[in-house]
């Protein structure tokens, strides 16, 4: 048993929204009980305690719209032109970064973006992963940075025809392996789904696929 308390706990309960000084009790995970620090000590004795006091307690925010490693572009000087339209951000920015990833910089900025967050309060994150030099694992290295971090992930690998079939193959491929290894691990931290791109650099063939 793991107690939380000391701090201001924010309970999505309408009719009480507000525990000042208050607690909650976690056992494997989830949690059981809320309420005032005091009364939830007396209850568990043997209960782990971390201190919140002058901090918030709160349900984690989700990201639901997540590229980590749009982490490298903060910042970037793109050395040209200011593109004008959404293509020309893709072709200028996006394109030519997923292109440049290898296997350690798709590790080292999930892992960037994903403490950021915990900085900020978000607890789980959908991943929109793309990189077409190193498609094969690179959602392994995604879920590793997470689940080292302690977050909750849903992982997809963009499929597109921007970059030839073999890439296109890879990215099918790379969604369905690792939607079968997370039915096989059931590990609570992470999820999968099957990224698609914008409608425009993806074919009716590929969407059959």
């Amino acid at each position: 048993m793991l107690i939380i308390g000391n701090g201001t706990v924010i309970t999505q309960d309408p009719e009480h929204p507000i525990l000042e000084d208050g607690g909650i009790a976690v056992r494997d995970g989830v949690i059981q009980e809320l309420g005032p620090t005091h009364e939830l000590k007396q209850r568990y004795p043997q209960a782990s305690f971390i201190e919140a006091k002058n901090k918030v307690v709160m349900p984690g925010m989700i990201n639901s719209h997540m590229h980590f490693y749009s982490s490298f572009a903060l910042g970037m000087d793109i050395k040209t032109s200011p593109p004008q339209h959404f293509t020309q951000i893709l072709e200028k920015l996006w394109w030519r970064l997923d292109k440049a990833l290898q296997e350690e910089d798709i590790y080292y900025s999930a892992l960037v973006a994903a403490i950021e967050g915990i900085k900020n309060g978000t607890t789980t994150f959908m991943d929109h992963h793309a990189g077409p030099s190193a498609v094969p694992g690179s959602l392994d290295l995604i879920a590793r940075a997470c689940t080292e971090l302690g977050v909750r992930a849903s992982l997809a690998y963009e499929v597109s025809d921007r970059d030839g079939e073999e890439v296109t193959r890879q990215g099918i491929e790379e969604n369905v392996r690792f939607f079968d290894r997370c039915q096989g691990e059931k590990n609570p931290l992470l999820a999968s789904s099957f990224g698609l791109h914008a409608s425009f650099t993806v074919s009716d063939a590929t969407l059959e696929k």
